[in-house]
């Protein structure tokens, strides 16, 4: 069975790009464009990656982190952004800013499969190291 990703990506043409990474990589994806919409899957659906883009409708994701991690207790994230053409630096600060609360993958915009390939492999491992680890209990 295949694991799962949540991806948050207000941009269509992106969502699409990125989810269909995330199948060739061998994971089942789900795609929304709006923090309400993948707050309320979390509420009803298990995950086994998120991946959330930073800057969705004017908002910054980073800033309910804590409300993320408690609806899917355990489940890596991954932050991706490209920053705001208003700010340069934008980019840059969203990525340390989630550095700095622990997010295990960061994605700078653009990214290539190769990224994705190496986060479904390393999220694939850490799921396998789970469940040996509660086998073993």
């Amino acid at each position: 069975m295949a694991l799962s990703v949540l991806i948050l990506e207000d941009s269509k043409t992106q969502a699409t790009i990125i989810s269909k990474m995330f199948e060739k990589a061998g994971f089942a994806a789900t795609c929304v464009p709006t923090e309400e919409e993948a707050l309320a899957l979390l509420k009803s659906q298990s995950f086994q990656l998120l991946v959330l883009d930073v800057f969705v409708d004017g908002h910054n994701t980073l800033d309910d982190l804590p409300l993320y991690r408690d609806l899917a207790a355990g489940v890596p994230i991954a932050i991706m952004t490209a920053g705001h053409m208003a700010n340069p630096e934008s980019g840059a600060d969203a990525l340390n800013k989630a550095r700095r609360q622990r997010v295990m993958f960061l994605l700078p915009k653009p990214f290539y499969f190769d990224d994705v390939k190496q986060i479904c492999e390393d999220v694939t491992g850490f799921w396998a190291r789970r469940e040996d680890t509660a086998l073993a209990s």
